[in-house]
């Protein structure tokens, strides 16, 4: 075990760069609120603006054998999405206007076949996502949205709300979930502001083995050391999954702690240009209890 004081290394000016636009996606979910919220948290903790983004998404309208759709159905269909942004909009307002920081609404039009492109082109321009987790079948957009997509191909850090709600603190105490790969370094970049803020950060190994290309001699060491050297309380622990699911040994691990963040990278492949998660990823994101912020 590896235990990091805070302050040995860093200087006046050796902060990681701040979040300074944090973007919240909203929809009509029952969760949605409680995303607002946890954006909210985030942007008082990092004096940060706040932007709401609601998606105005319009039926993309199929051609019919004989080449047209019938202009009433078509006005029927815009007007219902009309209706419904026009709600989800409102609701948003109502929130932000609980605002303990600097917000705003953003409406972005797009159609129902370009949710996920729609979504990350907005988040290019943050410096912190902020999404649910994912509840296929929903009615809501939180039903059809593909996160996975959104997290391998927006080129920012995202927090993962769950959609069992929020614990009283976000990020008080982090686990790193480490196996050193480029993923996993991204996400610590990417979670530096917060990790700097934390009272305890726990660096997570898994099964981890000594190799060259990968862990060194001893595994979380190094990355334990760059921690410490920004000002962070890190501890480093190896754990073994002895054949248990790596996801269940974390997320248990994470509870038996009272941790309410993790941190880890996001590792999947293009299938079809369709973005597919690890087995690892996957399973940590269907069973989240706690926010999760992923980079790719």
């Amino acid at each position: 075990m590896l235990v990091g004081r805070k302050r040995p290394f860093t200087r006046p000016g050796d902060a990681a760069m701040p979040y300074r636009e944090i973007l919240v996606q909203f929809d009509d979910c029952p969760a949605g609120a409680a995303r607002v919220e946890a954006a909210m948290r985030l942007a008082e903790q990092h004096t940060a603006h706040l932007t709401g983004l609601v998606l105005d998404i319009r039926p993309r309208i199929p051609m019919s054998i004989d080449g047209g759709v019938p202009q009433f159905v078509t006005e029927a269909l815009n007007r219902s999405a009309e209706e419904e942004t026009e709600r989800t909009v409102a609701r948003m307002d109502a929130l932000l206007d609980r605002q303990r920081c600097v917000a705003e609404r953003r409406i972005c039009k797009c159609d129902d076949t370009a949710i996920d492109r729609a979504l990350a082109l907005n988040a290019r321009y943050a410096d912190l996502l902020v999404l649910g987790q994912a509840l296929p079948g929903h009615s809501a957009l939180v039903g059809r949205l593909e996160i996975e997509t959104v997290v391998m191909s927006c080129g920012r850090p995202v927090l993962l709300v769950p959609q069992a709600g929020l614990r009283p603190t976000i990020g008080k105490r982090i686990v790193v979930a480490w196996d050193a790969g480029r993923a996993a370094a991204r996400a610590v970049a990417d979670a530096m502001p917060m990790l700097e803020k934390a009272a305890s950060v726990t660096v997570l190994v898994v099964d981890a083995a000594s190799t060259p290309s990968g862990h060194g001699a001893l595994p979380g060491a190094d990355i334990g050391t760059l921690l410490a050297r920004h000002g962070v309380t890190v501890e480093v622990v190896s754990l073994s999954s002895e054949g248990s699911d790596v996801a269940d040994v974390v997320l248990n691990w994470m509870f038996d702690h009272d941790a309410d963040l993790l941190v880890m990278g996001a590792y999947g492949h293009s299938r079809a240009r369709e973005w597919v998660l690890g087995g690892a990823t996957r399973s940590i994101l269907d069973r989240m209890t706690v926010p999760v912020l992923m980079s790719h």
